[in-house]
């Protein structure tokens, strides 16, 4: 058998973007000075990547469908039975276990992004809803703002482990085909084209979404003068 594609270039676009915007964050919120502007429209961009990639799980190409990955319990035991054993076949898409990641980093990076809306630096800069939350919900978003991304880490360091695992132990890279998104499979198991035209559409809906989100949708800001 030949290469043939199977990862679309949305989603290895998504998952390079949201590796640079982590790191994005990291960098401007933990090691450079006056950064935070930075910070916060990377926060917007993330934003804007975790909802494509909800959508484009439910209507993107085979292996980038919720469906195709998303299993049971006792699948996921079998499969990792399997591993240990050096006695399965690899999945073409995610498999029942690595596809687990894919959700929970969603889930964790939306509400990072989101609770980035309601927080403020205590300096210069605050997200666009800060001022119209309570005090209460202030402190809340604080709270799972500074603490989501301890977990996210623990999720990426699980990520490189098995990366590795699969590499050095199973003889199986799964970097490259992230890189040129093509494995060695069939060609009825693999997908013709990456619907790049649909992919375009949602990325500017999106876009759309997060601008009316961040400049439109916010409430003034009270700056305590009155005239």
């Amino acid at each position: 058998m030949q290469r043939n594609l199977v990862w679309d270039i949305p989603v290895r676009l998504f998952h390079w973007l949201l590796v640079l915007c982590l790191f994005g964050q990291w960098l401007t919120a933990e090691v450079l000075e006056d950064a935070m502007d930075i910070h916060f429209y990377i926060g917007y961009f993330t934003l804007g990547l975790i909802i494509f990639r909800l959508i484009w799980g439910f209507l993107g190409t085979k292996y980038a469908k919720f469906s195709s990955f998303i299993a049971g319990p006792k699948t996921m035991l079998a499969y990792l039975k399997s591993i240990a054993s050096k006695q399965h076949a690899f999945s073409i898409g995610h498999n029942s276990v690595g596809g687990l990641i894919l959700p929970a980093v969603i889930i964790l990076v939306g509400l990072q992004a989101i609770s980035g809306l309601f927080t403020s630096d205590d300096i210069l800069y605050t997200g666009p809803y800060y001022d119209s939350a309570s005090d209460d919900l202030q402190q809340w978003m604080q709270w799972l703002h500074h603490n989501i991304f301890d977990l996210l880490l623990a999720i990426i360091g699980l990520h490189l482990v098995a990366i590795g695992w699969y590499l050095f132990y199973l003889k199986h890279n799964l970097i490259k085909p992230m890189l040129d998104g093509k494995k060695t499979v069939s060609t009825k198991d693999s997908i013709s084209h990456s619907q790049l035209v649909k992919a375009i559409v949602i990325m500017c809906l999106v876009a759309v979404f997060i601008y009316w989100l961040v400049e439109i949708n916010p409430p003034p800001i009270d700056d305590g003068y009155y005239y």
